[in-house]
């Protein structure tokens, strides 16, 4: 039996691996090679009004956003997000997120993305960086087609503390000795959880609270 790994390092995908949010990237492929009905993009740009005025919370536009997609085939998805990852995303990684994850890999460490996109956007990620696993928000599937509800979790804020939880749980990893990497404030319960926190380029309210909490702040 291969010998267990030492720790788990968790990476968020967005603005974290990735220099920029992977929904405005996958909006603006879909927008560029008229993927959306006229009908979607007035659903989604009526549910971001309300999001961005603050009628709607993060996770009531998310489950707004997964209703267009109601109907749509797995394989029309995956065509897509594939053509779009070898398009744009692939060249959206940062070279320091790949840098740290080769050494993570040299020390023996289980690498796992822990983001709240979809795994149609964060397993080719995962695949180019040779990472292991990934646990993010699933769209419900059925008879190979979406129904335009979440499979599960939406994995954002206090969810991904209760994702990374269960993972550690399931696989034996302590927290205490194990890395998350994020930029966002809304990360801060998982960084809370975990013995490396490494707060990435981090937004204004994030970079306060490392400070305040001696965190490692990096500048990808």
């Amino acid at each position: 039996m291969p010998d267990k790994p030492p720790y788990v390092a968790f990476f968020d995908l967005d603005e974290t691996l990735l220099s920029v949010n992977s929904g405005r990237v996958f909006w603006d492929y879909c927008m560029q090679h008229g993927i959306y009905s006229a009908a979607e993009i007035g659903f989604i740009s009526f549910a971001l009004f309300k999001f961005l005025v603050g009628f709607d919370e993060t996770e009531d536009f998310i489950r707004n956003w997964a209703k267009c997609f109601k109907g749509w085939s797995e394989t029309r998805m995956r065509s897509i997000t594939t053509d779009l990852f070898e398009q744009k995303i692939q060249h959206l990684i940062r070279t320091a997120a790949q840098n740290e994850i080769k050494e993570h890999h040299s020390r023996g460490a289980r690498t796992v993305i822990l983001s709240a996109s979809t795994p149609f956007v964060c397993e080719p990620v995962k695949n180019f960086l040779g990472m292991h696993e990934v646990l993010c928000t699933d769209l419900e599937l059925k008879d190979g087609a979406f129904t335009g509800a979440l499979g599960g979790p939406y994995v954002f804020g206090e969810q991904k503390l209760l994702s990374a939880l269960r993972y550690a749980d399931e696989h034996g990893f302590d927290l205490s000795n194990s890395y998350y990497y994020g930029d966002a404030h809304t990360d801060r319960f998982v960084m809370e959880a975990v013995g490396n926190p490494v707060c990435v380029t981090p937004d204004r309210k994030l970079r306060a609270h490392a400070q305040n909490m001696n965190w490692k702040i990096v500048e990808w």
